[in-house]
């Protein structure tokens, strides 16, 4: 099964900052809804705002789960990608890391570098 590889530095950074200034206890999770407003743009959320047996793990980041909904998911588990991050967008998402001046993307590994360590 193909899905997500890591993160990459630049959405590293903006996850150490968000991780700063978040508060311990509910684990962090990455949901990539496919919805009409954020696209396939991974959302992080708290893991309690997942739904429990419905959304499907499509990998890890940093520790981080990461998950799409069901028919989301069928076309993501075909694809290698990774979490990248682009600086100061702008967004109406509620996905943590807004605040603090950047927003999380995917994207798509190349068949050539979809096997190598991220």
């Amino acid at each position: 099964m193909a899905g997500c590889e890591g993160l990459t530095p630049r959405a590293r950074r903006l996850l150490e900052r968000v991780r700063a200034a978040e508060p311990e206890g509910d684990p962090l999770a990455f949901l990539v809804s496919g919805g009409c407003c954020g696209g396939t743009n991974p959302v992080l959320c708290r893991r309690s705002n997942l739904l429990e047996g419905f959304d499907v793990p499509l990998g890890e980041a940093d520790g981080i789960g990461v998950y799409a909904h069901p028919e989301h998911a069928r076309y993501l588990a075909r694809d290698r990608f990774v979490i990248d991050a682009i600086d100061d967008a702008r967004s109406d998402t509620f996905s943590l890391e807004i605040p603090h001046g950047g927003r999380f993307v995917l994207r798509e590994l190349p068949p050539d570098l979809a096997s190598e360590p991220g």
